[in-house]
């Protein structure tokens, strides 16, 4: 009874584990094929230069750029009051001394200064908001940052002073990042290299796929006979019982609990499966 407690709850984290895994493979599949046939699209709002195709459009991103706060003054005076006067009974004194001290300017602060759109293209990044606007040029980009915890990219460039940030959200940053460094890619001319880095990350992938626990349980026992339909589902990938040679080839009890009864070859389950008790004819 405890060693089946343990099958159980060791085939239910596996199948948690392997789930998330599958959808993390099933995610890079798709950007695979993306990077090997996504060249682009048009844009109505913003006039594309010849070649040029949009790689990524967000809605409702904001233009970061530091602005000092107040700032203020710093220092101290020092010196001697001497009477000048009376009046009234009271007297008027004069302070002769000096005041040294400087004025501090206020830390600069990532402030958003507008909201609009931003453009990824294949040769360009673009924000167009309601005041502002920006234009960062691959031929003149010196680096960029992206930082997926707050859903931001800065790009810095050599015609201008001050980096440029757009802030589109964490809830986005994998389809940003992943988009921009492809048309990057394009821009460079270097999408196969692009392509072949994320097969060595999906081989990557695969190498941790997760392991399947060890089934120690014994071969089933014959409670009917038949041919498997062709019809009937795949197995549960990879199969967690082991082979059997002494127990013939039948519908037997599915040891994983997902239908009635589960077809045995002779050697190893399968995924062809039934949810009847009685075996099929």
């Amino acid at each position: 009874m405890l060693d089946e407690h343990r099958a159980k709850k060791a085939a239910k984290e596996y199948h948690k584990a392997l789930s998330t895994w599958q959808v993390e493979r099933d995610a890079h599949v798709h950007l695979i094929d993306v990077a090997e046939h996504f060249e682009g699209t048009g844009a109505e709002n913003i006039l594309l230069k010849p070649g040029e195709a949009v790689f990524c459009q967000v809605a409702g991103a904001g233009l970061i750029e530091e602005r000092r706060g107040p700032g203020r003054y710093q220092g101290s005076s020092h010196g001697v009051s001497i009477p000048v006067a009376t009046i009234g009974g009271r007297s008027v004194r004069y302070r002769v001394g000096a005041n040294k001290g400087h004025f501090v300017q206020g830390a600069p602060t990532p402030t958003a200064i507008d909201t609009g759109t931003v453009f990824v293209t294949n040769q360009r990044v673009i924000f167009q908001g309601g005041n502002q606007t920006r234009e960062c040029a691959f031929a003149k980009l010196i680096g960029l940052e992206h930082d997926d915890a707050a859903g931001s990219t800065t790009f810095s460039v050599s015609n201008r002073q001050k980096p440029t940030t757009v802030h589109y959200g964490p809830e986005v940053s994998g389809t940003f990042d992943f988009r921009c460094d492809l048309a990057l890619a394009h821009f460079r001319g270097t999408v196969d290299a692009f392509v072949a880095d994320l097969r060595k990350e999906l081989d990557e992938l695969d190498r941790h796929r997760p392991p399947q626990p060890a089934d120690r349980r014994p071969g089933p026992s014959a409670v009917g006979s038949g041919p498997p339909s062709a019809a009937d589902p795949p197995p549960p990938d990879p199969a967690p019982a082991e082979p059997v040679a002494t127990v013939s080839a039948g519908w037997y009890p599915d040891p994983w609990k997902q239908a009635a009864l589960r077809w045995w070859d002779g050697t190893q389950w399968t995924g062809n499966v039934h949810d009847e008790v009685s075996p099929p004819e």
